[in-house]
């Protein structure tokens, strides 16, 4: 397969799983030895990976990494990055401290009563944060860009997702609890939150999710 094929399948998060710094790199050197298409933890054969521009339906397995069954996939709006999280640093001054603004590319540890994941999380933040409640709403980004420009939050809580659902094994109703799949997790693992908003657009359904956790 082509480099430029390659791509089309490819998350395009250059998370760096692979050992390549970009997903570029690494399809440049898999072009050349097929067998370099291992490294790639999203990459499954015949099956498009969940981060590329033509995932379909088709595609779904309806279970995560872990072989966790799920009820929808949550994606992001369009012209964005990926899913809109709501953090809330542990110490919430801080936002104020580092006069953190829309724009900025920032990272850090979501931990405590949220979620406890083991992965570093880099985001860039979509709104000016609420510097009165110390909250930041971001997208998640590629982890590469924390190098370049990254602002260090420390550990984190996540208190809401917010995206679009257009992949669903059951009519979602508000009040109810589902296990969901972020589309941009790069860890591709399920994730539980109680759904407090619905509303209908012409891209798919706009939900917000509270009350989160891995498992």
């Amino acid at each position: 397969m082509s480099a430029r094929g390659l791509m089309e399948k490819l998350p395009k998060k250059n998370c760096g799983s692979c050992g390549f710094k970009t997903c570029e790199e690494f399809a440049e050197v898999a072009e050349k030895d097929a067998a370099q298409l291992s490294r790639c933890v999203f990459l499954e054969e015949k099956k498009s990976c969940p981060m590329s521009p033509e995932f379909k339906e088709k595609d779904i397995t309806w279970k995560d990494m872990l072989e966790r069954d799920y009820d929808f996939v949550l994606d992001k709006f369009p012209g964005e990055p990926g899913p809109r999280e709501t953090i809330i640093l542990f110490n919430p001054t801080n936002v104020e401290k580092l006069a953190l603004k829309k724009g900025d590319i920032i990272y850090g540890r979501p931990a405590w009563i949220s979620c406890g994941c083991p992965v570093t999380h880099v985001g860039m933040i979509m709104e000016d944060p609420d510097y009165f409640n110390g909250t930041v709403i971001w997208c998640i980004v590629g982890p590469m860009l924390a190098r370049e420009k990254g602002i260090n939050i420390g550990y984190y809580n996540t208190t809401a997702y917010e995206g679009l659902v257009k992949f669903t094994r059951t009519e979602l109703q508000i009040g109810r609890r589902y296990y969901f799949q972020p589309r941009y997790c790069m860890l591709q693992w399920r994730h539980c939150g109680l759904v407090n908003s619905i509303g209908k657009t012409k891209d798919g359904l706009r939900v917000r999710i509270e009350g989160l956790w891995i498992g």
